[in-house]
């Protein structure tokens, strides 16, 4: 773990100067059991080991992975503890405890929503498994038994080209998903259901359980996060809706899901931009800039 990474490290310095600079310190054992307080789990020794390499990154909008920046931990445990009280929301009216206080969000995009989970442990391990989840949308992207496999397969991704860096962006992309899916396999993986947009099948891999009952579960779970994000389709008034709205809305709710009065004023907005001769749908990475 250590020796991967220094490696990732040096990539950084070399290759991604914004993500090298906005590393933060790491911090000592002493800090790391201090700030988990009386999280009533331990953390594994390959997460220790990350956060004893460096205590995320100072820009959430810096990616070290696709879509994903390194949180630091106190900021994991504050998101974490969201998640764990809307599921204690739900387990009360009867639906499932979908976000148990072992797990941990390490990783994550800005909205909380595309996430990259570790476990905690009661008795200490060597390893956590690593899974990527999109949350509202109930989608697991990918899960590596281990921590330091992930890591190391980032970097070897990086290396060989299929990660690309957007350095206007500080953005990390797949630019060839036929490298990616090579390296993937060289690990013990969970699962491997879906990378980006585009479906990497393994076929070896070991199938999710999608039952009726899990679809269920999935559903409640949805519901909480929506409420949760302050999110909902039905409550986007059609009549005034912006097609900057929409487009921010259509990134988090799949289409299919709005009520047929925004899908119709979806399309307007669209027709009308189009007709003034932009193109819909495009907004690009916020910054939060823009309205300064």
């Amino acid at each position: 773990m250590n020796q991967t990474l220094l490696a990732f490290e040096q990539w950084l310095k070399t290759n991604y100067r914004a993500a090298y600079g906005s590393l933060q310190p790491g911090l000592t054992d002493e800090q790391i059991s201090a700030l988990l307080g009386d999280w009533p789990y331990t953390l594994p020794d390959d997460v220790r080991s990350l956060y004893r390499w460096r205590n995320g990154v100072e820009d959430e909008n810096v990616e070290l992975i696709p879509g994903l920046t390194f949180r630091p931990l106190e900021s994991a445990l504050a998101m974490a503890a969201a998640y764990w009280e809307v599921s204690a929301q739900q387990a009360e009216k009867g639906g499932p405890d979908f976000f148990p206080k072992l797990l941990l969000p390490i990783f994550s995009d800005a909205n909380g929503d595309l996430v990259l989970l570790i476990q905690g442990a009661e008795t200490q391990a060597p390893s956590s498994p690593a899974q990527v989840i999109r949350m509202t949308a109930g989608q697991r992207l990918y899960g590596f038994e281990r921590l330091s496999e992930l890591l190391a397969a980032a970097l070897e991704l990086f290396q060989n080209g299929a990660y690309t860096v957007d350095q206007d962006r500080d953005t990390v992309s797949i630019a060839d998903e036929g490298k990616a899916q090579a390296v993937w396999r060289k690990y013990p993986l969970l699962y491997l259901e879906n990378v980006d947009v585009t479906a990497l099948v393994l076929e070896n891999a070991e199938p999710v359980d999608d039952s009726e009952e899990e679809d269920g579960d999935e559903g409640d779970m949805l519901a909480g996060l929506l409420d949760m994000l302050g999110i909902d389709p039905q409550a986007v008034d059609p009549e005034t809706a912006t097609l900057e709205d929409l487009t921010e809305l259509r990134e988090i709710i799949p289409y299919d899901g709005w009520p047929d009065e925004l899908k119709e004023r979806y399309r307007q907005v669209s027709v009308k931009t189009l007709e003034a001769g932009e193109q819909p749908g495009k907004t690009g990475k916020s910054t939060g800039k823009e309205s300064e």
